[in-house]
């Protein structure tokens, strides 16, 4: 029996998932900013900083997975369960 699927909570998702999403850019592009700082002054905490952005890229590698299935279950046809 196909799952029912909550359009409502559908859109909930991909809307919390693209402000993550945007969210996790903007501190991306912070840490390059911070980072080329750092690395221009030689800064001890440089390492820190280039942890930080490997994790935040990572992050934002996987909330573009989750927006592109997210985008691929809202196109008609697109749906699991149905069909």
């Amino acid at each position: 029996m196909p799952e029912e699927i909550d359009p409502t909570a559908e859109l909930s998702a991909a809307k919390r998932t693209a402000a993550l999403l945007r969210d996790a850019r903007s501190v991306q592009r912070r840490l390059d900013v911070l980072m080329a700082t750092a690395m221009a002054v030689e800064d001890p905490s440089l390492a820190r900083i280039v942890e930080s952005r490997s994790a935040v890229e990572r992050l934002v590698l996987e909330l573009s997975y989750r927006q592109r299935g997210e985008q691929r279950r809202a196109r008609p046809g697109g749906r699991r369960g149905m069909g």
